[in-house]
């Protein structure tokens, strides 16, 4: 069973006041952490001294050396934002298990849905720009509510993000006030002069969809024929130039045996990550609900996964969240998926799962679709908001639908009972997709497999059970 105690010391009214205090919110100066942060290093404001003091003194504590602490920490703008935003969420609203934040961590932003490719799983169904598209300008003010928000990562999806004219400028800016800019993309328009500017405007991540070591059933699968090896140039290039690479497929039945195969694909080509995406039949996705895992294959799925995690000579990853799950399973002192985009070890990483692990949808990240509006979820075609209309804190903060998704406690069984569900809480846009309720069980675990079969049994398992 994983704890389910919250309180300590976090949970103090006046350490949350301090916490508070340091995370203000003026709307004419930073938050008092980012400024005693910055000027950490050389000490250079005396009415900080005893916050400095503070500082070393945790530290020292944690065996962090000044060094260490200054480059990897206090120089990174993103780790910046995580930390004040961290304080304010644990002002505002105490430790929850899952943790509860007063902004989003991540932003998917669908830049685009204009798309050179077909694939058949397109959450978006992309193909044209829409009609309503944001306008240039627009763009550069969705980046400033991520900066005023203290959003530390962006990540820009689509559709294809590298066919708008548009991304170059905003992706240079974001990354100009601080952003954590990583890019997914099909990767077939990475030449090397595109690589080369991805590194060049601070592009830190680059993700490429890759759904089959064979080139005819990638292609076969996105929908346009040659685009395979294309993809695999763009691997390549992208890799050359110095960026952080990716490889992600989406698993099906389709391809779910050639995971070993994709893996090992991926260390060929020189990726750092892999993160094997979680199929949900939304958008075109829809159509080829039938190739969906069983939870049987699901587990065989993440069993691979976790063995590559034990290799450690690439990150292993996915967006689903049952690999939480798996992992407490499977030794929980050993390496744990800490959310869909991160991994960790030993037992700082398996409280850091507690609190921010399993699915992220409306507490941890949010999308933002072409036009402004704001979606739980990429795969979660629900509407939050308007970024035309209203600010992003007010979207954050005031949706109900948000609220709802932030408490696993009422979610329906065996999601909302499950002992792992601070880790996992089930995928909610599967359970949106198949049931038209986020609050519904995930289908897809092995904790639900009756309800899987429930599904397969009709001759229409998606219109079907909605309509049931």
């Amino acid at each position: 069973m994983l704890s389910r105690q919250r309180g300590g010391l976090l949970a103090n009214p006046m350490v949350r006041g301090v916490l508070s205090y340091l995370a203000n919110e003026s709307p004419t100066q930073e938050p008092l952490l980012d400024r005693v942060l910055v000027t950490y290093e050389k000490h250079s404001e005396w009415r900080f001294l005893l916050w400095y003091l503070l500082i070393d003194l945790i530290r020292r504590r944690l065996g962090v050396s000044r060094e260490t602490l200054v480059n990897d920490f206090i120089d990174n703008a993103p780790v910046r934002s995580i930390l004040v935003n961290a304080c304010r969420s644990l002002a505002r609203y105490g430790p929850t298990q899952p943790q509860v934040f007063s902004s989003p961590l991540l932003v998917v932003w669908n830049f685009t849905n204009q798309c050179n490719l077909e694939c058949k799983h397109c959450y978006q169904d992309a193909s044209r720009a829409m009609a309503d598209e944001l306008s240039l300008s627009e763009r550069r003010r969705v980046v400033d509510e991520l900066v005023a928000n203290d959003v530390p990562m962006l990540s820009f999806s689509g559709g294809e993000p590298l066919i708008s004219a548009d991304f170059w400028e905003v992706a240079d800016y974001a990354n100009r006030q601080g952003i954590h800019v990583s890019v997914a993309t099909n990767g077939t328009l990475i030449s090397p002069e595109v690589a080369r500017r991805l590194k060049q405007i601070g592009v830190e991540y680059v993700q490429i969809s890759v759904d089959s070591a064979q080139p005819e059933k990638h292609d076969l699968f996105r929908g346009v024929s040659g685009y395979w090896q294309k993809a695999i140039e763009g691997a390549r290039n992208a890799v050359g130039a110095g960026l952080r690479v990716g490889i992600a497929p989406t698993m099906t039945s389709r391809n779910v045996d050639e995971l070993g195969d994709l893996i090992a694909l991926a260390k060929e080509l020189g990726a750092r990550n892999f993160c094997a995406f979680n199929f949900i039949p939304t958008g075109r996705g829809a159509r080829i609900a039938q190739d969906d895992l069983s939870p049987e294959q699901r587990e065989r799925t993440l069993q691979v996964l976790y063995e590559g995690m034990l290799g450690g000579e690439m990150v292993t990853m996915s967006t689903c969240p049952q690999l939480g799950r798996f992992c407490f399973e499977k030794n929980p002192e050993g390496p744990m998926a800490v959310s869909h985009f991160t991994v960790g070890a030993a037992q700082q990483a398996k409280l850091l799962a507690e609190y921010v692990g399993g699915c992220g949808c409306g507490r941890v990240y949010c999308a933002i679709q072409p036009n402004g509006v704001v979606t739980p979820c990429v795969f979660m075609p629900v509407p939050v908001g308007d970024l035309r209309q209203q600010s992003l804190a007010e979207i954050w903060e005031l949706s109900s639908v948000l609220q709802e998704l932030r408490n696993r406690e009422d979610l329906e069984p065996h999601c909302g009972v499950c002992s792992y569900r601070t880790v996992c809480g089930g995928c909610r846009a599967r359970a949106y997709a198949y049931f038209g309720d986020y609050k519904a069980p995930d289908p897809g675990c092995r904790f639900n497999a009756s309800l899987w079969q429930e599904l397969k049994a009709k001759d229409e398992p998606l219109a079907a059970i909605r309509r049931a």
